[in-house]
């Protein structure tokens, strides 16, 4: 898909826009430079564009679905939303997917100085995407360091947030998951799991990023069950998404998948969570390697939550159990 985009200025309705790319016989989807409330609601189509969050940042967003505004967050940390597109997109009748790229991931703007990735600044990125589109109350939806957003979000913004799913999240990071991290390095097989501490030990980083080695061996030690449940559940040519490492270094650190350094290392909102009358869905896969324990304690904080475990598979259950999966997120939303 081209890069080049249009600019649409105030006063020219959505409604317009679409007559006119119709008429132009152009694709269905198209990329404007600036995305502001007068392209909310749509009416099946797709917009792609960009909203200005804190510190001028510029921040890539598409915009898809007729129904309720639902905003998704990405994990990581320092995806794109781009894989979570295929999996939503069926339920696009149901809601109004708002994909939003954080700050430094995808084609989201980056920075030089490290520090400005942070939950903080990127709860405020959330708020001026809110805000520009003119939304009063949203649906969130966070997959892994993105549901840690989407709680920090909702503690400072309760009244903005009308539900949650959290997906493979945490509500605690010492003690709970940075422990069960640190456990899973020798829930592996015994050779992978020594070639992972080698790594580890010796030869981490290499330039900008780990090592391919490494990420070759951790993925060979949790792909079966942690991901899928076997090996002819594993989609043809499945691979991770690509992950903007600034962003991936600053906020869970430099010192392996196994151990949170970064500026995630004293999450915890437990305490917080406490406080929210947000209707929560939590969402787990029996083998994934954030594990139900981990999940336990976000659902018990949150006094409207409930947990959903997806049995016989790991952290991918939205594509290995893709009907399951849609059906539990569409029968919570029309709740």
């Amino acid at each position: 898909m081209s890069r080049k985009s249009l600019t649409v200025t105030k006063g020219f309705s959505i409604t317009f826009l679409a007559l006119l790319f119709l008429i132009a016989g152009c694709i269905k989807e198209e990329k404007v430079a600036a995305v502001n409330a007068e392209q909310i609601p749509l009416k099946k189509k797709v917009v792609t564009g960009y909203v200005t969050g804190k510190d001028g940042v510029q921040l890539f967003i598409r915009i898809e679905g007729t129904g309720t505004p639902t905003l998704v967050l990405p994990g990581g940390p320092g995806y794109s939303f781009d894989y979570l597109v295929p999996v939503l997109s069926p339920l696009d009748s149901l809601a109004q997917f708002i994909f939003l790229d954080p700050r430094g991931c995808g084609l989201s703007q980056g920075f030089r100085n490290p520090e400005l990735y942070n939950l903080t600044d990127m709860v405020a990125d959330v708020e001026s995407v809110r805000s520009v589109l003119g939304i009063q109350q949203l649906n969130i939806i966070g997959h892994e360091t993105g549901g840690m957003l989407a709680q920090k979000y909702a503690i400072k913004y309760p009244q903005r947030v009308n539900k949650m799913i959290l997906m493979s999240t945490p509500a605690r990071v010492p003690d709970d998951f940075n422990v069960w991290l640190n456990q899973m390095r020798d829930f592996m097989p015994r050779q992978i799991s020594t070639i992972v501490k080698g790594y580890e030990q010796d030869s981490l980083i290499v330039g900008d990023r780990y090592n391919p080695g490494y990420d070759d061996a951790v993925m060979k030690g949790l792909l079966i069950p942690n991901y899928f449940s076997s090996p002819m559940d594993v989609p043809q040519n499945f691979s991770l998404p690509e992950r903007s490492w600034p962003v991936f270094f600053t906020m869970w650190g430099r010192t392996g998948y196994f151990d949170i350094s970064g500026n995630l290392k004293d999450f915890d909102t437990r305490n917080d969570l406490k406080t929210l009358k947000v209707k929560t869905l939590a969402l787990v896969g029996q083998n994934d390697y954030v594990s139900r324990f981990v999940m336990e304690a976000l659902v018990e904080s949150i006094p409207k939550a409930k947990l959903y475990e997806f049995e016989n598979t790991g952290h991918e259950f939205f594509i290995e159990h893709r009907d399951e999966f849609l059906k539990e997120v569409s029968d919570f939303m029309k709740k």
